[in-house]
């Protein structure tokens, strides 16, 4: 091959390497491409993700299982402590008729939290991470589900009785580090969507943590999606090694308000 024939065929190379990273960054919607190829995507950006440009960012790492064993209760992970100066995490189900499951307002708590979420069908789980720059980093997973996790009645109006039992809490905390705890909470709510046949919606919609001073630790707002009996796992910052106590207030759509506290043990010496 001639140096001309050269020179051709390495331009040739550059031009398509250069157009195949533009089709990757972004469509004629002027979204980036979303890898999970969501034939909702544009409509999810553009309802949840606004104010702010979008990227795809591994640093949001979505855990969730490839395939679901039950389609009320599929266990998700959202780990964004890689990225700093956290303002809010949005999670949607493309493909729920309501697709919003939680928004995370990380104040003085890393940049995670654990959930359970109920879906209709299989469907990309979008997360967007918004930063104080008012940038959205966007992370995701695709779930292969059973349907009708949304449309079935909780499993706790089979039970007698069952209000008696509305907003009993399990939480545990630990500490393996000096500067975070783990905590979980667990709270009995059927977390009725609306789409049941004869229920009408009913759910948590807000749960707030506070130190002992009552400074603001986290803020999470929950919508429908969210399973029966909500399981939330936070990481709250921690300013000190000795034992403290983190009071958490919860509300649902009733009006009905729970509210009690939590120990957390000192950091492991």
């Amino acid at each position: 091959m001639n140096n001309v024939a050269k020179y051709v065929a390495a331009l040739s190379l550059l031009l398509t390497q250069t157009l195949f990273a533009s089709s990757v960054l972004a469509n004629d919607t002027g979204l980036p491409n979303d890898p999970f190829r969501s034939v909702m995507w544009k409509s999810i950006a553009d309802r949840f993700f606004t104010d702010g440009p979008i990227v795809f960012d591994d640093r949001v790492r979505v855990i969730a299982p490839s395939h679901a064993e039950d389609q009320f209760h599929v266990p998700i992970t959202v780990d964004a402590s890689a990225l700093n100066n956290v303002r809010q995490i949005v999670a949607v189900a493309d493909l729920n008729p309501i697709p919003h499951i939680l928004t995370v307002r990380p104040e003085q708590a890393m940049s995670f939290v654990g959930f359970r979420v109920k879906l209709q069908q299989s469907s990309p789980i979008h997360v967007g991470v918004q930063t104080e720059d008012g940038v959205w980093h966007i992370g995701g997973a695709y779930v292969d589900a059973a349907g009708g996790g949304c449309t079935a009645p909780a499993a706790m109006h089979g039970t007698e009785n069952w209000m008696d039992t509305l907003g009993i809490t399990r939480t545990i905390a630990r500490r393996s580090v000096f500067d975070h705890a783990r905590m979980t909470v667990k709270m009995r709510h059927p977390m009725d969507t609306g789409l049941a046949a004869g229920i009408p919606a009913f759910y948590m919609n807000e749960l707030k943590i506070s130190d002992t001073s009552g400074g603001l630790v986290a803020e999470v707002d929950l919508f429908e999606p969210v399973s029966e009996n909500p399981t939330l796992t936070l990481l709250p910052k921690m300013l000190s090694a000795e034992a403290t106590q983190l009071k958490v207030n919860a509300r649902d759509t009733e009006g009905n308000v729970y509210g009690f506290m939590l120990d957390v043990p000192a950091a492991a010496q």
